[in-house]
């Protein structure tokens, strides 16, 4: 993974398989600080991140041809608060691929109930050629 410091938020990669990866990653207090005051909720933006960062999981595991880099995301609903400290699992399954077009459906859980979820869009790139 090219992340590193506080953005990287992979932990482990947790299970793999035909067309999917489940990544982990442990969001402590600090993620929540000043959002809000009184009731620490982990931002939405970073459950969003995380799954983004599952979908680059998939080509490091060699599913996919290219770097998937971000460009979209679809239908992104946050369906319940996630409070640290929490470990989330965050679940990315293929759908397609149109040209450089990569199309994935991810679901973020937290002791098995779904907290996020979205379709996201990752254009192919080859980091290597640029």
């Amino acid at each position: 993974m090219p992340h590193r410091g506080r953005w990287k938020l992979v932990d482990r990669i947790v299970e793999r398989g035909d067309g999917f990866v489940v990544t982990e990653y442990h969001f402590d207090e600090s993620v929540a600080d000043g959002h809000f005051p009184g009731r620490p909720v982990v931002p939405g933006v970073l459950l969003a991140e995380a799954l983004a960062q599952a979908m680059l999981c998939m080509h490091i595991e060699g599913d996919i041809q290219g770097t998937p880099m971000l460009v979209g995301m679809d239908r992104l609903r946050f369906r319940a608060p996630v409070l640290p400290p929490a470990t989330v699992q965050f679940r990315v399954d293929f759908g397609s691929l149109r040209g450089r077009v990569l199309m994935c459906r991810g679901t973020a859980t937290l002791d098995g109930k779904r907290v996020c979820t979205s379709t996201l869009m990752g254009a192919l790139v080859n980091l290597d050629d640029e």
